[in-house]
């Protein structure tokens, strides 16, 4: 399996590069002590925390979505329902 670096890693949570988080999470740490391990879990748990609020915010652009396409087809049907 691929690994990533601490610095790998670092950089993603810094440029917020959901991409690069996404990439990550599907290969292991690379680390040489236990201290380096500890930072690892925690940028980690920050990379968690962003995909966290970007699965939220995806969330809720789609649940707008849902309300144009109700009122868009509201009025379409309305539209449809004109008497004269």
């Amino acid at each position: 399996m691929d690994k990533f670096s601490l610095n790998e890693l670092k950089l993603a949570i810094i440029n917020n590069d959901i991409g690069k988080i996404i990439e990550i999470s599907s290969k292991e740490p690379s680390f040489s002590s236990i201290k380096e391990a500890q930072e690892i879990l925690s940028f980690i748990n920050k990379a968690n925390e962003i995909l966290k609020k970007e699965k939220l915010k995806l969330f809720n652009n789609m649940q707008e979505v849902k309300k144009l396409q109700k009122y868009y087809q509201e009025a379409k049907e309305d539209s449809f329902n004109v008497e004269g």
